[in-house]
């Protein structure tokens, strides 16, 4: 199979230091903060900060570029991601990781992605940067497994007829999509699932 897999918040988990660093960051700017605990879905661009905050484009892109790159750089990888990926490796699969980080935002996303997952030793075959439409790149790269946080782009995607994982503590149903909440249940889901029913 090839696996596609997201790296921010999915092979991570720095949702709550980012929505920390964002609110410290509008507060710094003097930015309307009522709109702090307002859940907005990432659109994969850093809109739901804009909408939050109301940064401006330069705002957003320096919050982006500056200070997300901090926390994403020294991000560690989510518990029983490297074991996970390594046991999908080694039984034939391709790792794709398919990120929304893109050059608009980021100096250079490849490197930035690159440079985290082989310092924190996690397999993969191929990286692709750039992806804010993921289930087009997931068509395109003929992806036969999905996992992502976004519900967002978890529907896209299976909109597709992808097979979509969503790592998220959450239990509501939307379509086809598995929620699972940790890489061993990733894997074990795959693995008595997935692999059987190829």
């Amino acid at each position: 199979m090839i696996i596609g897999i997201d790296i921010d918040d999915t092979l991570t988990d720095i949702r709550d230091e980012l929505n920390k660093s964002a609110l410290n960051y509008a507060k710094k700017l003097g930015k309307n903060v009522s709109n702090n605990n307002k859940y907005i879905e990432n659109q994969n661009n850093g809109n739901e900060y804009q909408e939050k905050y109301g940064f401006t484009y330069e705002e957003l892109k320096y919050f982006l570029r500056e200070i997300q790159e901090n926390i994403t750089r020294n991000a560690k990888p989510r518990k029983y991601v490297r074991d996970t990926l390594k046991r999908l490796s080694e039984k034939g699969n391709k790792i794709y990781i398919i990120t929304a980080r893109d050059s608009e935002f980021h100096e250079n996303p490849y490197k930035l992605s690159k440079d985290w997952l082989d310092k924190n030793g996690i397999q993969y075959d191929k990286i692709i940067v750039n992806a804010r439409d993921k289930a087009k790149i997931c068509k395109e790269e003929k992806i036969d497994v999905f996992i992502d946080d976004q519900l967002q782009n978890c529907k896209k995607v299976s909109n597709e007829g992808i097979r979509v994982i969503r790592i998220t503590n959450y239990r509501d149903k939307h379509g086809d999509i598995i929620n699972k909440s940790n890489w061993k249940e990733i894997y074990e889901y795959i693995e008595n699932v997935v692999e059987r029913n190829l």
